[in-house]
């Protein structure tokens, strides 16, 4: 090969290598602020890598380090992303300290920080508590429309009872208590007046959960 020949594909290698770089310099990894789209929002990101195995993203988020799913992240910059941070295994530790002077006495090495792993919540627990506590809640309903309500003359016999209720509320402050919205929608018969009459009630429970044992109702309120 002449040296013409050499030096004019040793100028075309340079010329292809300086475009990728400019390429990935384009894609940003820092971020004042990041809104992921289950509704989380994360401040002073910068990002890692992505692992195309899993398809998630290593973050840094206020000196924190998570891995996030990349479909949380909003297109068109999850694609771009996934397509120009390194891949996984190349970026593997984080510095958020500020450096020291160096000192003539040899320090420990730093341990690895730690890796906070974020997943997409799962929401099977949560649910299965909120059906106990709105279980436990429409039980006592059920309960006091047919054998504790009074209307009319007080000799009434409740035949037929429909109970609708709302989604538990975690009480504030009480973090095993729970609060349930309801309405019930009665037909009773008075046997004093030989009549039969319909009417609706609404109502408040509040059930209780400690550690170990199942919900129970600690206040019913009608309203």
């Amino acid at each position: 090969m002449s040296a013409l020949k050499r030096f004019r594909m040793q100028t075309m290698l340079l010329f292809l290598a300086a475009g990728a770089v400019a390429w990935a310099e384009d894609v940003p990894t820092r971020f004042i602020r990041m809104d992921l789209r289950d509704g989380r929002t994360l401040t002073n990101v910068v990002v890692k890598s992505y692992d195309a195995a899993t398809g998630k993203l290593l973050l840094v988020a206020d000196g924190k380090a998570m891995l996030v799913p990349a479909d949380l992240i909003p297109p068109p910059l999850a694609a771009r992303l996934k397509a120009g941070v390194p891949a996984a295994g190349s970026t593997t530790a984080f510095v958020t300290s500020q450096p020291v002077a160096p000192s003539a006495v040899p320090e420990k090495p730093a341990s690895a920080p730690t890796v906070q792993m974020i997943d997409t919540p799962s929401a099977t627990g949560s649910d299965q508590m909120l059906a106990s506590h709105k279980g436990a809640a429409e039980e006592r309903a059920q309960r006091y429309y047919r054998y504790e309500f009074k209307a009319g003359s007080d000799a009434i016999s409740v035949t037929a009872l429909d109970i609708e209720t709302e989604q538990p509320e975690a009480i504030m402050g009480w973090p095993d208590r729970f609060r349930t919205k309801g309405k019930a929608y009665l037909e009773f018969y008075d046997s004093k007046g030989g009549s039969f009459s319909r009417t609706t009630s609404s109502f408040e429970i509040i059930t209780e959960q400690k550690p170990g044992q199942l919900p129970k109702v600690v206040d019913f309120t009608r309203l």
